[in-house]
Protein backbone atom coordinates (compact mmCIF):
# COMPACT_ATOMS: atom_id res chain seq x y z
CA UNK A 1 0.00 0.00 0.00
CA UNK A 2 1.30 3.47 -0.85
CA UNK A 3 0.74 6.42 1.46
CA UNK A 4 0.13 9.39 -0.84
CA UNK A 5 -2.06 11.91 0.99
CA UNK A 6 0.10 14.66 2.55
CA UNK A 7 -1.53 14.69 6.00
CA UNK A 8 -1.71 10.91 6.04
CA UNK A 9 1.92 10.66 4.96
CA UNK A 10 2.99 12.96 7.84
CA UNK A 11 1.05 10.81 10.31
CA UNK A 12 2.68 7.70 8.81
CA UNK A 13 6.16 9.21 9.30
CA UNK A 14 5.33 10.06 12.91
CA UNK A 15 4.17 6.51 13.51
CA UNK A 16 7.34 5.12 11.92
CA UNK A 17 9.49 7.36 14.13
CA UNK A 18 7.61 6.30 17.24
CA UNK A 19 8.08 2.62 16.38
CA UNK A 20 11.81 3.24 15.97
CA UNK A 21 11.93 5.07 19.30
CA UNK A 22 10.07 2.26 21.05
CA UNK A 23 12.37 -0.40 19.56
CA UNK A 24 15.41 0.85 17.63
CA UNK A 25 16.49 -2.75 16.87
CA UNK A 26 13.51 -4.21 15.01
CA UNK A 27 14.55 -7.44 13.24
CA UNK A 28 11.51 -8.29 11.12
CA UNK A 29 7.88 -7.25 10.46
CA UNK A 30 6.68 -9.24 13.47
CA UNK A 31 8.82 -7.03 15.73
CA UNK A 32 7.12 -3.96 14.29
CA UNK A 33 3.69 -5.57 14.71
CA UNK A 34 4.47 -6.29 18.36
CA UNK A 35 5.44 -2.64 18.91
CA UNK A 36 2.23 -1.44 17.24
CA UNK A 37 0.11 -3.66 19.46
CA UNK A 38 2.00 -2.51 22.58
CA UNK A 39 1.17 1.07 21.60
CA UNK A 40 -2.53 0.24 21.50
CA UNK A 41 -3.11 -0.19 17.76
CA UNK A 42 -5.80 -2.68 16.76
CA UNK A 43 -6.91 -4.00 13.36
CA UNK A 44 -9.89 -1.64 13.40
CA UNK A 45 -7.82 1.43 14.30
CA UNK A 46 -5.12 0.68 11.74
CA UNK A 47 -7.77 0.25 9.04
CA UNK A 48 -9.53 3.50 9.99
CA UNK A 49 -6.32 5.53 10.10
CA UNK A 50 -4.26 4.08 7.22
CA UNK A 51 -6.46 1.63 5.29
CA UNK A 52 -4.52 -1.55 6.07
CA UNK A 53 -6.47 -4.76 6.61
CA UNK A 54 -4.76 -5.53 9.94
CA UNK A 55 -1.75 -4.63 12.10
CA UNK A 56 0.33 -7.40 10.48
CA UNK A 57 0.07 -5.76 7.07
CA UNK A 58 0.86 -2.37 8.62
CA UNK A 59 3.83 -3.92 10.45
CA UNK A 60 5.24 -5.35 7.24
CA UNK A 61 4.91 -2.03 5.42
CA UNK A 62 6.41 -0.12 8.33
CA UNK A 63 9.31 -2.55 8.56
CA UNK A 64 10.24 -1.98 4.91
CA UNK A 65 9.91 1.78 5.44
CA UNK A 66 12.25 1.57 8.44
CA UNK A 67 14.77 -0.51 6.48
CA UNK A 68 14.75 2.03 3.65
CA UNK A 69 15.23 4.85 6.15
CA UNK A 70 18.09 3.11 7.93
CA UNK A 71 19.97 2.28 4.71
CA UNK A 72 19.76 5.90 3.60
CA UNK A 73 21.01 7.36 6.89
CA UNK A 74 24.69 6.99 7.85
CA UNK A 75 25.48 5.19 11.08
CA UNK A 76 25.62 7.61 13.99
CA UNK A 77 28.97 8.45 15.43
CA UNK A 78 29.42 7.29 19.00
CA UNK A 79 29.40 10.41 21.11
CA UNK A 80 31.80 10.25 24.01
CA UNK A 81 30.62 11.81 27.22
CA UNK A 82 33.11 14.30 28.54
CA UNK A 83 34.37 14.04 32.10
CA UNK A 84 32.59 17.29 32.94
CA UNK A 85 29.26 15.98 31.61
CA UNK A 86 29.72 12.73 33.55
CA UNK A 87 30.42 14.62 36.77
CA UNK A 88 27.38 16.88 36.29
CA UNK A 89 25.14 13.88 35.60
CA UNK A 90 26.55 11.97 38.57
CA UNK A 91 26.04 14.92 40.90
CA UNK A 92 22.45 15.29 39.68
CA UNK A 93 21.71 11.61 40.34
CA UNK A 94 23.41 11.83 43.74
CA UNK A 95 21.46 14.97 44.63
CA UNK A 96 18.22 13.26 43.72
CA UNK A 97 19.18 10.29 45.87
CA UNK A 98 20.02 12.52 48.82
CA UNK A 99 16.75 14.44 48.59
CA UNK A 100 14.92 11.10 48.26
CA UNK A 101 16.12 10.14 51.74
CA UNK A 102 15.75 13.55 53.37
CA UNK A 103 12.08 13.21 54.47
CA UNK A 104 12.96 9.95 56.25
CA UNK A 105 15.90 11.62 57.98
CA UNK A 106 13.76 14.59 59.06
CA UNK A 107 11.24 12.18 60.60
CA UNK A 108 13.97 10.22 62.41
CA UNK A 109 15.63 13.40 63.71
CA UNK A 110 12.29 14.69 64.98
CA UNK A 111 11.81 11.44 66.89
CA UNK A 112 15.24 11.82 68.49
CA UNK A 113 14.94 15.52 69.36
CA UNK A 114 11.20 16.25 69.69
CA UNK A 115 10.06 12.68 70.50
CA UNK A 116 7.25 13.26 67.99
CA UNK A 117 6.60 12.50 64.33
CA UNK A 118 3.60 11.55 62.20
CA UNK A 119 2.87 8.27 63.92
CA UNK A 120 5.26 8.30 66.86
CA UNK A 121 4.53 6.25 69.95
CA UNK A 122 6.40 7.97 72.79
CA UNK A 123 3.43 10.01 74.05
CA UNK A 124 0.99 7.08 73.86
CA UNK A 125 0.15 4.26 76.22
CA UNK A 126 1.37 0.84 75.08
CA UNK A 127 -2.13 -0.16 74.02
CA UNK A 128 -2.54 3.01 71.95
CA UNK A 129 0.96 2.55 70.52
CA UNK A 130 -0.05 -0.97 69.45
CA UNK A 131 -3.00 0.44 67.50
CA UNK A 132 -0.78 3.11 65.91
CA UNK A 133 1.90 0.56 64.97
CA UNK A 134 -0.66 -1.72 63.30
CA UNK A 135 -2.19 1.27 61.52
CA UNK A 136 1.24 2.21 60.14
CA UNK A 137 1.84 -1.31 58.83
CA UNK A 138 -1.64 -1.52 57.27
CA UNK A 139 -1.25 1.90 55.63
CA UNK A 140 1.95 0.77 53.91
CA UNK A 141 0.30 -2.49 52.94
CA UNK A 142 -2.71 -0.80 51.32
CA UNK A 143 -0.75 1.96 49.54
CA UNK A 144 2.78 0.61 48.95
CA UNK A 145 1.85 -1.32 45.83
CA UNK A 146 -0.23 1.53 44.42
CA UNK A 147 2.61 3.99 45.04
CA UNK A 148 5.02 1.87 43.00
CA UNK A 149 2.38 1.40 40.30
CA UNK A 150 1.82 5.16 40.14
CA UNK A 151 5.53 5.70 39.57
CA UNK A 152 5.62 3.17 36.74
CA UNK A 153 2.47 4.50 35.07
CA UNK A 154 3.78 8.06 35.28
CA UNK A 155 6.98 7.23 33.37
CA UNK A 156 5.10 5.11 30.83
CA UNK A 157 2.67 7.93 30.04
CA UNK A 158 5.43 10.53 29.88
CA UNK A 159 7.45 8.27 27.59
CA UNK A 160 4.40 7.86 25.33
CA UNK A 161 3.84 11.64 25.31
CA UNK A 162 0.45 11.25 26.98
CA UNK A 163 1.07 14.17 29.32
CA UNK A 164 -2.57 15.19 29.37
CA UNK A 165 -3.50 11.79 30.80
CA UNK A 166 -0.91 11.81 33.60
CA UNK A 167 -2.84 13.78 36.21
CA UNK A 168 -6.16 11.94 35.71
CA UNK A 169 -4.50 8.51 35.72
CA UNK A 170 -2.34 9.18 38.79
CA UNK A 171 -5.26 10.45 40.84
CA UNK A 172 -7.42 7.56 39.63
CA UNK A 173 -4.84 5.17 41.12
CA UNK A 174 -4.89 7.25 44.31
CA UNK A 175 -8.66 6.80 44.53
CA UNK A 176 -8.26 3.05 44.07
CA UNK A 177 -5.74 2.96 46.91
CA UNK A 178 -8.03 4.96 49.19
CA UNK A 179 -10.91 2.69 48.20
CA UNK A 180 -8.88 -0.35 49.24
CA UNK A 181 -7.98 1.41 52.50
CA UNK A 182 -11.68 2.00 53.16
CA UNK A 183 -12.48 -1.64 52.46
CA UNK A 184 -9.75 -2.76 54.89
CA UNK A 185 -11.17 -0.38 57.51
CA UNK A 186 -14.64 -1.90 57.11
CA UNK A 187 -13.15 -5.39 57.30
CA UNK A 188 -11.37 -4.49 60.56
CA UNK A 189 -14.59 -3.26 62.16
CA UNK A 190 -16.45 -6.37 60.93
CA UNK A 191 -13.75 -8.72 62.22
CA UNK A 192 -13.71 -7.00 65.60
CA UNK A 193 -17.50 -7.26 65.79
CA UNK A 194 -17.48 -11.00 65.07
CA UNK A 195 -14.37 -11.86 67.09
CA UNK A 196 -13.36 -9.01 69.43
CA UNK A 197 -9.64 -8.37 69.03
CA UNK A 198 -9.25 -5.09 70.89
CA UNK A 199 -11.48 -2.54 72.61
CA UNK A 200 -13.58 -0.51 70.18
CA UNK A 201 -11.68 2.68 71.08
CA UNK A 202 -8.38 1.10 69.95
CA UNK A 203 -9.95 -0.24 66.76
CA UNK A 204 -11.29 3.24 65.98
CA UNK A 205 -7.89 4.81 66.68
CA UNK A 206 -6.19 2.26 64.42
CA UNK A 207 -8.62 2.82 61.56
CA UNK A 208 -8.39 6.63 61.78
CA UNK A 209 -4.60 6.55 61.72
CA UNK A 210 -4.55 4.01 58.91
CA UNK A 211 -6.73 6.23 56.72
CA UNK A 212 -4.76 9.38 57.54
CA UNK A 213 -1.40 7.70 56.95
CA UNK A 214 -2.60 6.14 53.69
CA UNK A 215 -3.64 9.57 52.43
CA UNK A 216 -0.28 10.92 53.53
CA UNK A 217 1.80 8.28 51.71
CA UNK A 218 -0.25 8.68 48.52
CA UNK A 219 0.11 12.47 48.54
CA UNK A 220 3.86 12.07 49.03
CA UNK A 221 4.09 9.70 46.06
CA UNK A 222 3.00 12.46 43.68
CA UNK A 223 5.92 14.64 44.77
CA UNK A 224 8.34 11.71 44.59
CA UNK A 225 7.54 10.86 40.98
CA UNK A 226 7.73 14.55 40.05
CA UNK A 227 11.21 14.64 41.66
CA UNK A 228 10.19 17.33 44.12
CA UNK A 229 11.56 15.64 47.23
CA UNK A 230 12.88 18.94 48.56
CA UNK A 231 9.30 20.25 48.65
CA UNK A 232 8.27 17.03 50.36
CA UNK A 233 10.99 17.54 52.96
CA UNK A 234 9.68 21.03 53.67
CA UNK A 235 6.11 19.72 54.01
CA UNK A 236 7.26 16.94 56.34
CA UNK A 237 9.17 19.40 58.53
CA UNK A 238 6.24 21.84 58.68
CA UNK A 239 3.75 19.09 59.54
CA UNK A 240 5.93 17.67 62.30
CA UNK A 241 6.44 21.13 63.76
CA UNK A 242 2.66 21.67 63.62
CA UNK A 243 2.03 18.41 65.52
CA UNK A 244 4.63 19.37 68.13
CA UNK A 245 3.23 22.90 68.49
CA UNK A 246 -0.40 21.75 68.87
CA UNK A 247 0.59 19.10 71.39
CA UNK A 248 2.43 21.64 73.54
CA UNK A 249 -0.59 23.93 73.36
CA UNK A 250 -2.49 21.21 75.20
CA UNK A 251 -4.21 19.32 72.39
CA UNK A 252 -4.19 15.52 72.68
CA UNK A 253 -1.30 13.99 70.80
CA UNK A 254 -3.58 11.92 68.55
CA UNK A 255 -5.47 15.05 67.42
CA UNK A 256 -2.21 16.94 66.94
CA UNK A 257 -0.79 14.21 64.75
CA UNK A 258 -4.05 13.76 62.82
CA UNK A 259 -4.19 17.49 62.06
CA UNK A 260 -0.57 17.46 60.93
CA UNK A 261 -1.15 14.46 58.66
CA UNK A 262 -4.25 16.09 57.18
CA UNK A 263 -2.43 19.34 56.43
CA UNK A 264 0.55 17.47 54.93
CA UNK A 265 -1.75 15.37 52.71
CA UNK A 266 -3.59 18.41 51.39
CA UNK A 267 -0.33 20.27 50.74
CA UNK A 268 1.21 17.27 49.00
CA UNK A 269 -1.76 16.71 46.70
CA UNK A 270 -2.19 20.43 46.04
CA UNK A 271 1.46 20.97 45.09
CA UNK A 272 1.39 17.85 42.88
CA UNK A 273 -1.67 19.11 40.98
CA UNK A 274 -0.04 22.51 40.40
CA UNK A 275 3.14 20.89 39.02
CA UNK A 276 1.21 18.41 36.86
CA UNK A 277 -0.84 21.21 35.30
CA UNK A 278 2.18 23.41 34.70
CA UNK A 279 3.86 20.60 32.82
CA UNK A 280 0.84 19.96 30.60
CA UNK A 281 0.07 23.63 29.94
CA UNK A 282 0.13 24.23 26.18
CA UNK A 283 0.63 20.54 25.35
CA UNK A 284 -1.38 19.27 22.39
CA UNK A 285 -2.10 15.57 22.02
CA UNK A 286 -1.10 13.68 18.86
CA UNK A 287 -4.42 12.24 17.76
CA UNK A 288 -4.58 8.66 16.56
CA UNK A 289 -1.02 7.66 17.37
CA UNK A 290 -1.38 6.32 20.92
CA UNK A 291 -4.47 4.52 22.14
CA UNK A 292 -3.51 3.77 25.71
CA UNK A 293 -5.93 1.57 27.57
CA UNK A 294 -6.19 1.33 31.32
CA UNK A 295 -5.98 -2.49 31.37
CA UNK A 296 -2.71 -2.28 29.43
CA UNK A 297 -1.27 0.17 31.96
CA UNK A 298 -2.49 -1.99 34.84
CA UNK A 299 -0.90 -5.09 33.34
CA UNK A 300 2.41 -3.31 32.87
CA UNK A 301 2.36 -1.86 36.39
CA UNK A 302 1.33 -5.10 38.12
CA UNK A 303 4.94 -6.13 38.82
CA UNK A 304 5.64 -2.78 40.43
CA UNK A 305 2.47 -3.10 42.50
CA UNK A 306 3.64 -6.48 43.79
CA UNK A 307 7.10 -5.07 44.46
CA UNK A 308 5.70 -2.34 46.71
CA UNK A 309 3.47 -4.84 48.50
CA UNK A 310 6.30 -7.32 49.10
CA UNK A 311 8.84 -4.64 50.02
CA UNK A 312 6.80 -3.16 52.86
CA UNK A 313 5.72 -6.61 54.03
CA UNK A 314 9.35 -7.62 54.35
CA UNK A 315 10.30 -4.43 56.18
CA UNK A 316 7.58 -5.00 58.79
CA UNK A 317 7.32 -8.77 59.10
CA UNK A 318 10.01 -9.14 61.78
CA UNK A 319 8.20 -6.51 63.85
CA UNK A 320 4.97 -8.47 63.59
CA UNK A 321 6.80 -11.57 64.78
CA UNK A 322 8.26 -9.65 67.74
CA UNK A 323 4.95 -8.01 68.65
CA UNK A 324 3.08 -11.33 68.58
CA UNK A 325 5.64 -13.40 70.53
CA UNK A 326 3.86 -14.82 73.61
CA UNK A 327 6.80 -15.47 75.94
CA UNK A 328 4.97 -13.58 78.70
CA UNK A 329 1.34 -12.62 79.29
CA UNK A 330 0.09 -10.11 76.70
CA UNK A 331 -3.25 -8.29 76.89
CA UNK A 332 -3.78 -8.84 73.14
CA UNK A 333 -2.39 -11.23 70.54
CA UNK A 334 -0.23 -8.37 69.22
CA UNK A 335 1.48 -6.06 71.68
CA UNK A 336 3.75 -3.15 70.74
CA UNK A 337 7.38 -3.46 71.89
CA UNK A 338 8.84 0.03 72.21
CA UNK A 339 12.41 -1.11 72.83
CA UNK A 340 12.39 -3.28 69.71
CA UNK A 341 10.99 -0.41 67.65
CA UNK A 342 13.61 2.07 68.90
CA UNK A 343 16.44 -0.23 67.83
CA UNK A 344 14.83 -0.70 64.40
CA UNK A 345 14.29 3.04 63.93
CA UNK A 346 17.98 3.76 64.52
CA UNK A 347 18.93 1.03 62.05
CA UNK A 348 16.84 2.71 59.35
CA UNK A 349 19.03 5.80 59.70
CA UNK A 350 21.97 3.72 58.43
CA UNK A 351 20.17 3.35 55.06
CA UNK A 352 20.40 7.08 54.34
CA UNK A 353 23.78 6.87 52.59
CA UNK A 354 23.27 3.70 50.48
CA UNK A 355 19.76 4.72 49.37
CA UNK A 356 21.18 8.06 48.25
CA UNK A 357 23.69 6.27 46.02
CA UNK A 358 21.43 3.56 44.55
CA UNK A 359 20.14 5.58 41.58
CA UNK A 360 23.61 6.92 40.74
CA UNK A 361 25.25 3.49 40.79
CA UNK A 362 22.56 1.77 38.72
CA UNK A 363 22.73 4.61 36.19
CA UNK A 364 26.52 4.12 36.13
CA UNK A 365 26.08 0.43 35.24
CA UNK A 366 23.65 1.26 32.42
CA UNK A 367 26.02 3.90 30.99
CA UNK A 368 28.87 1.41 31.18
CA UNK A 369 26.80 -1.16 29.27
CA UNK A 370 26.19 1.39 26.52
CA UNK A 371 29.90 2.24 26.41
CA UNK A 372 30.96 -1.42 26.21
CA UNK A 373 28.43 -2.15 23.46
CA UNK A 374 29.96 0.56 21.29
CA UNK A 375 33.57 -0.23 22.13
CA UNK A 376 33.62 -4.04 21.96
CA UNK A 377 32.80 -5.82 18.70
CA UNK A 378 30.40 -8.73 18.39
CA UNK A 379 33.35 -11.07 17.83
CA UNK A 380 34.39 -10.55 21.48
CA UNK A 381 31.27 -11.26 23.58
CA UNK A 382 33.29 -12.73 26.43
CA UNK A 383 35.21 -9.47 26.76
CA UNK A 384 31.92 -7.60 26.94
CA UNK A 385 30.48 -9.84 29.65
CA UNK A 386 33.74 -9.79 31.60
CA UNK A 387 33.78 -5.99 31.51
CA UNK A 388 30.16 -5.88 32.63
CA UNK A 389 30.83 -8.24 35.56
CA UNK A 390 33.76 -6.07 36.62
CA UNK A 391 31.54 -2.98 36.46
CA UNK A 392 28.82 -4.70 38.48
CA UNK A 393 31.20 -5.75 41.24
CA UNK A 394 32.82 -2.31 41.32
CA UNK A 395 29.49 -0.52 41.77
CA UNK A 396 28.29 -3.15 44.25
CA UNK A 397 31.50 -2.66 46.25
CA UNK A 398 30.89 1.08 46.38
CA UNK A 399 27.33 0.44 47.51
CA UNK A 400 28.45 -1.97 50.24
CA UNK A 401 31.10 0.50 51.38
CA UNK A 402 28.45 3.21 51.60
CA UNK A 403 26.22 0.87 53.62
CA UNK A 404 29.05 0.06 56.02
CA UNK A 405 29.80 3.75 56.40
CA UNK A 406 26.13 4.37 57.24
CA UNK A 407 26.19 1.66 59.92
CA UNK A 408 29.39 2.89 61.55
CA UNK A 409 28.23 6.52 61.42
CA UNK A 410 24.90 5.59 63.01
CA UNK A 411 26.53 3.60 65.81
CA UNK A 412 29.05 6.36 66.51
CA UNK A 413 26.25 8.95 66.49
CA UNK A 414 24.23 6.86 68.93
CA UNK A 415 27.18 6.66 71.35
CA UNK A 416 27.76 10.40 71.17
CA UNK A 417 24.10 11.26 71.76
CA UNK A 418 23.82 8.71 74.57
CA UNK A 419 26.19 10.84 76.62
CA UNK A 420 23.90 13.88 76.34
CA UNK A 421 20.99 14.02 78.84
CA UNK A 422 18.62 15.52 76.25
CA UNK A 423 18.90 12.46 73.97
CA UNK A 424 19.47 9.73 76.52
CA UNK A 425 15.95 8.30 76.31
CA UNK A 426 15.98 8.42 72.49
CA UNK A 427 19.11 6.32 72.01
CA UNK A 428 19.10 2.46 72.02
CA UNK A 429 21.15 1.91 75.18
CA UNK A 430 18.78 0.09 77.55
CA UNK A 431 17.51 -3.48 77.80
CA UNK A 432 17.16 -5.22 74.44
CA UNK A 433 17.66 -2.02 72.43
CA UNK A 434 21.44 -2.36 71.80
CA UNK A 435 21.05 -5.98 70.70
CA UNK A 436 18.21 -5.17 68.29
CA UNK A 437 20.08 -2.12 67.00
CA UNK A 438 23.26 -4.11 66.35
CA UNK A 439 21.69 -7.03 64.48
CA UNK A 440 19.13 -4.98 62.55
CA UNK A 441 21.70 -2.43 61.35
CA UNK A 442 23.82 -5.21 59.84
CA UNK A 443 20.67 -6.84 58.51
CA UNK A 444 19.84 -3.65 56.63
CA UNK A 445 23.32 -3.68 55.05
CA UNK A 446 22.51 -7.09 53.60
CA UNK A 447 18.99 -6.02 52.70
CA UNK A 448 20.31 -2.95 50.89
CA UNK A 449 22.47 -5.26 48.74
CA UNK A 450 19.38 -7.28 47.86
CA UNK A 451 17.40 -4.13 47.03
CA UNK A 452 20.26 -2.88 44.85
CA UNK A 453 20.08 -6.13 42.88
CA UNK A 454 16.29 -6.04 42.76
CA UNK A 455 16.31 -2.50 41.35
CA UNK A 456 18.89 -3.56 38.77
CA UNK A 457 16.66 -6.47 37.73
CA UNK A 458 13.72 -4.09 37.37
CA UNK A 459 15.89 -1.73 35.31
CA UNK A 460 16.51 -4.65 32.94
CA UNK A 461 12.73 -5.25 32.80
CA UNK A 462 13.14 -8.61 34.53
CA UNK A 463 10.73 -8.37 37.48
CA UNK A 464 9.86 -12.04 38.08
CA UNK A 465 13.15 -13.02 39.78
CA UNK A 466 13.15 -9.71 41.65
CA UNK A 467 9.74 -10.48 43.15
CA UNK A 468 10.89 -14.00 43.92
CA UNK A 469 13.77 -12.58 45.98
CA UNK A 470 11.41 -10.64 48.25
CA UNK A 471 8.96 -13.53 48.53
CA UNK A 472 11.69 -15.89 49.71
CA UNK A 473 12.92 -13.20 52.09
CA UNK A 474 9.49 -12.85 53.74
CA UNK A 475 9.12 -16.62 54.16
CA UNK A 476 12.62 -16.99 55.63
CA UNK A 477 12.11 -13.98 57.92
CA UNK A 478 8.92 -15.42 59.41
CA UNK A 479 10.22 -18.99 59.81
CA UNK A 480 13.59 -18.03 61.32
CA UNK A 481 12.08 -15.27 63.46
CA UNK A 482 9.39 -17.51 64.96
CA UNK A 483 11.89 -20.30 65.64
CA UNK A 484 14.38 -17.91 67.24
CA UNK A 485 11.81 -16.29 69.55
CA UNK A 486 10.58 -19.70 70.72
CA UNK A 487 14.00 -21.31 71.13
CA UNK A 488 15.62 -18.37 72.96
CA UNK A 489 12.35 -17.33 74.68
CA UNK A 490 12.47 -13.63 73.89
CA UNK A 491 10.66 -11.35 71.44
CA UNK A 492 13.89 -9.49 70.65
CA UNK A 493 15.24 -12.56 68.82
CA UNK A 494 12.83 -11.87 65.97
CA UNK A 495 15.65 -9.69 64.65
CA UNK A 496 17.52 -12.91 63.79
CA UNK A 497 14.83 -13.60 61.21
CA UNK A 498 15.54 -10.22 59.62
CA UNK A 499 19.32 -10.72 59.70
CA UNK A 500 19.51 -14.24 58.27
CA UNK A 501 16.76 -13.69 55.68
CA UNK A 502 18.52 -10.51 54.52
CA UNK A 503 21.74 -12.49 54.12
CA UNK A 504 19.88 -15.16 52.16
CA UNK A 505 18.29 -12.76 49.67
CA UNK A 506 21.51 -10.72 49.34
CA UNK A 507 23.36 -13.83 48.16
CA UNK A 508 20.45 -15.13 46.08
CA UNK A 509 19.84 -11.82 44.29
CA UNK A 510 23.57 -11.48 43.52
CA UNK A 511 23.60 -14.95 41.97
CA UNK A 512 20.55 -14.03 39.87
CA UNK A 513 22.24 -10.90 38.52
CA UNK A 514 25.43 -12.81 37.65
CA UNK A 515 23.38 -15.44 35.83
CA UNK A 516 21.57 -12.76 33.83
CA UNK A 517 24.69 -10.94 32.68
CA UNK A 518 25.38 -13.41 29.81
CA UNK A 519 21.83 -12.66 28.56
CA UNK A 520 22.16 -8.91 28.88
CA UNK A 521 21.88 -8.32 25.13
CA UNK A 522 18.56 -10.12 24.97
CA UNK A 523 17.24 -8.26 28.01
CA UNK A 524 18.24 -4.89 26.58
CA UNK A 525 16.67 -5.82 23.24
CA UNK A 526 13.42 -6.75 24.96
CA UNK A 527 13.60 -3.58 27.06
CA UNK A 528 13.98 -1.48 23.91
Amino acid sequence: MAINDGALDAKWVRLRNQVQEANPRVQDPLDVTAVLESLGWTDLLIEQQFGFSDVFQAGEELYHAIVREVTQVPLPVVVRTSRKQWVVTALRDLGHGLTFSLPMMVSILSMITLHLSFASYQYFSVSDATAIALATFLSFLTTGGFSQAMTNVYYVLVGMQKLQDVEATIFLIMRWALGLTGMVAIAIFAADFVLPLMPESLIALMVVYMIMLSSLWLSFTGLYILRREYLLTVIVALAIFMAFFLHHLGFPVEWSQAAAMGVASVLGIGVSIVIFRRRTRGVTEISGIFRTRLPQLARGASSYFLYGLLYFTYVYVDRLVAWSTQTTYLPYNIWFRGQYELGMDWSLAALFVPLSLAELLIATIMRRIEYLEHRITLENPHQFFRGLRVTYFQTLSVFVAASLFGVFATHIGAKILAALPLFHSSVPTHGVEPMVFFWSSWAYVLFSIAIFNVLFLFTLSHPSPALRVLTYGIIADVVIGVLATQIFQGYQYAVFGLFFSAGLIAVYSTVLVLRLIPNIDYLLYRLA
